[in-house]
């Protein structure tokens, strides 16, 4: 069968906009405030930033240019870079093995038996089990994603039609929320509605499809967002809000703060799930990816800490506790707005703006296995965008049916505490499986990523890619850069390629820096150090 000819993305600014609409999304909007309120604020925010420079541009320059080398998923891009299976992989495969037999020893069956599995395919397949994973948490992250999408175009509605207006404290929002929830019809309604037009994104594909959405919804949303911070900064009291978000508290920080700050970093940036190399695949080798990588961290981060303003301002004006949880958005924010002048337009325009976020990164996670079917299949796009419409679409309907509890699918409980240990499972489906990708299997891909690109594809493929199309910023020498100044050849000196240049920093954080620091993080998680 003859191969389809691969897009490409219609203008750089096509892309930044396109790979950062991924990464804002919902871990901006809603993951990260509510995880650093839970973790203390500023001090967390410190973290995360920190995690961001030191692990998360570079495996983000690592995923782009693994695409770009190959224009291939995830899993063959991987799999067409290890010609042969690389000792480091096998390696890998015995720690895992030796993982998975005492985890069995030990009686805890279910992780045993899928770190022993892991570790007899990654022998058997190499680093190719990275692009898998990375493919298969887009699926289940995409799976409650688009369930919370749901909800959002429910908050929506609720909004502009009045209905939020009277709902001036959390237990009256709680059970606002707690009455749409206790009924599955419209959770699953919606979840299926909202979907539906995230894979309508999808059928113009790369360039008239995701890269012209993106181009017209992402501008909306950073307008929306600063008419929404304008708001809350002016109420009386906001700078308690502003001083809990950016004053750090390190009394408030633990392991499990630092493990939320490194994952969050990654789930934000969308790395680890597939996205950015699929987004790098459909990348000219011309372009100068070190630069548009920075413009997207840069736009993510700073979408972050909007977010933060915009909520956490108004939250502590209106007496309420930033602590709240997974439950800030959608119980003490409606509270919020119900008590300001014209708070329904407020209301409506932050779920609007939560709205656009959700969808452009839900269809980069969409697209992702799309993708994928598409290279390993030769299938047509329409057939691989339904396909996953379709199982995206029933793995949510789990979510749909267990969002406070485990009631509706009390076997599923059952059989996964059986196998990895009641301690394991949170409070529902949702949680599980959110702790599960959020903070483990992309912190693992991540991991894997790094340690492909600066052990087994080598350092000097990576210089070169990273010099394609970025010649005058992967040369100029760091330090001479921070000050502003260039170099000197006035006496025939010529500073190209000599000392700590951005290539070699790159390098020298993906091979060393951020392996070390992932890899202690996830020990002390395990309680190892």
């Amino acid at each position: 069968m003859q191969e389809q000819k691969r897009e490409n993305w219609g203008s750089k600014l096509g892309f930044i906009l396109a790979t950062a609409g991924s990464a804002i999304g919902l871990g901006n909007v809603w993951r990260f405030p509510y995880i650093t309120g839970v973790n203390g604020g500023g001090a967390f925010v410190l973290v995360f930033l920190l995690t961001v420079l030191f692990c998360g541009l570079p495996i983000m320059m690592c995923e782009l240019i693994l695409g770009r080398a190959t224009h291939k998923n995830p899993v063959e891009a991987f799999g067409c870079l290890e010609r042969r299976r690389s000792v480091l992989a096998h390696y890998i495969s015995v720690i895992c093995v030796l993982y998975g037999v005492t985890f069995i020893c030990i009686g805890n069956y279910g992780l045993g038996v899928l770190a022993v599995l892991f570790g007899v395919l990654f022998w058997r397949y190499g680093f190719a089990m990275a692009g898998v994973l990375a493919v298969l948490v887009a699926v289940l992250i995409n799976s409650y994603y688009c369930v919370i999408g749901g909800w959002i175009l429910e908050y929506v509605r609720l909004s502009f039609a009045g209905h939020l207006a009277d709902i001036n404290t959390v237990e009256a929002a709680s059970n606002a929320f707690g009455g749409f929830l206790e009924q599955p019809w419209r959770v699953i309604l919606f979840h299926w509605v909202f979907l539906t037009i995230v894979a309508a994104m999808l059928f113009g594909g790369i360039k008239n499809g995701i890269e012209r959405w993106s181009k017209v919804l992402m501008p909306m949303l950073f307008l929306l967002l600063l008419v929404v911070i304008v708001r809350s900064v002016t109420l009386p009291g906001a700078m308690e809000g502003i001083r809990f978000l950016f004053r750090p508290d390190f009394s408030k920080l633990g392991t499990g703060s630092v493990m939320s700050a490194l994952g969050h970093s990654f789930y934000t940036l969308s790395l680890g799930m597939a996205i950015v190399i699929t987004y790098g695949s459909y990348q000219r080798n011309n372009e100068n990816l070190f630069s548009a990588s920075l413009w997207v961290i840069v736009l993510d981060t700073i979408t972050a800490l909007l977010a933060g303003l915009a909520i956490f301002p108004a939250v502590f004006a209106m007496g309420f506790d930033p602590a709240e949880g997974t439950g800030l958005i959608f119980k003490v924010l409606p509270a919020t707005f119900s008590r300001m002048p014209l708070g329904f337009l407020w209301s409506g325009l932050f779920f609007i703006m939560f709205c656009i976020a959700a969808v452009t990164s839900a269809a980069s996670l969409l697209e992702c296995p799309v993708t994928f079917l598409i290279d390993r299949f030769k299938v047509r796009r329409p057939v691989a965008i339904i396909g996953m419409y379709l199982l995206i679409g029933f793995l949510g309907v789990l979510s749909c049916l267990s969002i406070g509890d485990w009631k509706a699918i009390e076997p599923l409980r059952r059989l996964l505490a059986s196998a990895f240990g009641e301690e394991r499972l949170l409070g529902s489906w949702m949680d599980t499986l959110d702790n599960l990708c959020s903070n483990w299997i992309i912190t693992i891909v991540a991991l894997l990523t790094s340690l492909f690109v600066g052990w087994v594809w080598g350092v000097r493929s990576f210089s070169k890619h990273i010099r394609m199309g970025a010649e005058k910023y992967a040369d100029r020498n760091i330090l001479l850069w921070l000050c502003g100044l260039t170099p000197d050849t006035s006496y025939g000196s010529n500073l190209r390629y000599q000392g700590l240049t951005l290539t070699t920093g790159l390098i020298l954080l993906s091979r060393f820096v951020s392996p070390v620091i992932i890899i202690l993080i996830m020990l002390k998680a395990f309680a190892v150090i």
